[in-house]
């Protein structure tokens, strides 16, 4: 499938555990990316919603090469997974592999000691992508996987490995979630823990959400709430996992555990009623990168890549500009259209060089 400018790939890749994984990739189609990214979804959605953004990301004047996966118990790699019947299957079998088949893992992540493991392998397979390129690689996750890629950085012991994370140039962050902006009680939380430290880390509970909070772009929004693949619910593991280790990023522990030489960029929108923006500003000051940028997007909802034009195209650049600044090509991009239809200012602070803490309207 391709756009004007951009090229959209589709594969299932045989991953960790011998697990099937889907994935997809968006890349400039008739030139040369200027770097690679990895990402990482959030909670109850899948990568087909990024399809937009990230064709923007990867068409010029970006130009970036994106993956992304659809993590475990989410999207097609649990919702719709490969059966024995599928060619794919059959093909890996012939050649010899072992092939791991989902069965009933729908919204069953199996939490954090799953979804790091799972990263670090894409991570280090999109470096060999990345080399074959000759380009840098960075690692970008939203909400969910905003907090995840941040642990990523912060483990006190693997996975992953340290040598892995040095395969990176840099970690952006949108929207993590850290803390909720309403925060569900700590006796839930502490409950839900215990439950899954029982052993009853599968069963699914309901994790309700008004659909209005994810951006001012009501048709994205009904899209999601319609979408099979985003039903509100998740195992007591999953959700444990992402409260819990969301709310350890939040300490000196995860600040000082920061890789000096790893430049991050967070972004969050400043009206996000699903994650707390204060937090990932508390972050962005506190953690340990001498190279670090931090934008609070005035007046955006969680899902600023969804929000109504000009928002997403001014939030590409800021990634792109700061990517291509660490990826050896500084060059800025030129986005058209400076004002939405508020008459919003949209211009962006730059200075991403130095350790910045700064406010946008984008």
């Amino acid at each position: 499938m391709t756009s004007n400018q951009s090229t959209i790939t589709e594969e299932w890749v045989l991953g960790p555990e011998n697990t099937p994984f889907y994935t997809k990739r968006w890349a400039p189609k008739d030139e040369e990316p200027n770097a690679c990214i990895l990402f990482v979804h959030g909670f109850a959605e899948h990568i087909a919603r990024y399809d937009k953004f990230f064709t923007l990301l990867s068409s010029p004047p970006h130009s970036l090469h994106i993956t992304a996966f659809d993590q475990r118990g989410h999207g097609r790699t649990s919702h719709t997974p490969l059966t024995g019947d599928s060619v794919e299957v059959q093909r890996w079998k012939k050649e010899g592999k072992t092939v791991k088949l989902e069965k009933n893992g729908k919204r069953r992540t199996g939490g954090w000691a799953k979804a790091l493991p799972d990263i670090e392998w894409f991570v280090k397979r999109e470096s060999e992508v990345a080399k074959g390129l000759g380009k840098k690689l960075f690692l970008h996750g939203f909400s969910m996987g905003g907090a995840e890629v941040l642990a990523f950085a912060t483990r006190p012991h693997p996975p992953p490995s340290p040598e892995t994370v040095k395969l990176l140039s840099g970690i952006i962050s949108g929207g993590p979630l850290i803390r909720q902006t309403k925060p569900a009680s700590s006796i839930q939380v502490k409950a839900g823990s215990f439950a899954a430290g029982l052993g009853l880390g599968n069963i699914l509970i309901p994790t309700p959400m008004d659909y209005s909070h994810l951006s001012h772009n009501d048709e994205i929004n009904e899209l999601c709430k319609s979408d099979p693949f985003c039903e509100q619910t998740g195992s007591l593991r999953g959700v444990a996992d992402m409260l819990n280790g969301g709310i350890s990023l939040d300490a000196p522990t995860a600040w000082n555990s920061w890789p000096e030489d790893l430049p991050l960029l967070v972004y969050h929108g400043g009206e996000d009623n699903i994650c707390d923006p204060g937090t990932a500003k508390r972050f962005g000051e506190k953690v340990r990168a001498k190279d670090k940028k931090v934008e609070i997007i005035e007046g955006m909802y969680h899902e600023v890549h969804n929000e109504l034009s000009p928002t997403p195209e001014n939030l590409a650049k800021t990634i792109a500009d700061w990517v291509h600044a660490r990826a050896g090509s500084s060059q800025p991009s030129v986005v058209a259209g400076t004002q939405d239809q508020g008459g919003i200012d949209t211009a962006v602070e730059e200075g991403a060089q130095s350790a910045a803490v700064g406010q946008s309207k984008l």
